[in-house]
């Protein structure tokens, strides 16, 4: 199930919407270093999601109190580095509204996620992110006139086929 995640994210993006008119080609330039980086990347955000699941679940304190835990070295960092950097104009310098409502919108996510993540798993995280992609292509095609492609049916195709093998079979 999780390698049709894989390949329903590849499949996206590989060309899963184009500009009405836009070319249908594309060019994909790779290096060793970029693929040792991205293999990296993988790693470590695999290893941070299954202890982070593992912090969750291992004790027993409300969901709120382990967020405040989870959260205060990094606000603390951000905020060192804020203080840090010397801006003149203040912590918003430079927000509009839009950026506030993406800031607040990963937030609120970053929130949801750890919801699933401790009532749930790592794999239904991973499903909730394949459908967020999946959301993401139907708005853009109703609010920016994108055309979907092939090949975002057969990610479609793929991440059903991947909720109904691992949820469906018993």
């Amino acid at each position: 199930a999780l390698l049709l995640l894989l390949l329903a994210g590849l499949s996206y993006s590989c060309g899963g919407l184009r500009a009405p008119g836009g070319p249908a080609g594309m060019e994909l330039h790779v290096t060793p270093v970029g693929l040792l980086l991205l293999c990296l990347y993988c790693l470590l955000s695999g290893l941070s999601a299954v202890y982070t699941e593992a912090i969750l679940k291992a004790q027993a304190l409300p969901l709120s109190l382990q967020n405040v835990f989870l959260y205060f070295f990094g606000v603390l960092l951000n905020l060192g580095a804020s203080v840090w950097s010397g801006r003149e104009k203040g912590f918003l310098e430079g927000f509009s509204p839009w950026v506030l409502l993406v800031v607040l919108s990963q937030a609120l996510n970053g929130l949801i996620m750890s919801v699933v993540m401790k009532h749930s798993s790592n794999i239904t995280r991973l499903f909730i992110i394949s459908c967020s992609i999946l959301v993401n292509a139907l708005l853009s095609v109703a609010l920016f006139n994108l055309q979907l492609t092939l090949l975002f049916f057969v990610a479609v195709a793929c991440i059903g086929l991947a909720v109904h093998l691992y949820y469906g079979v018993t």
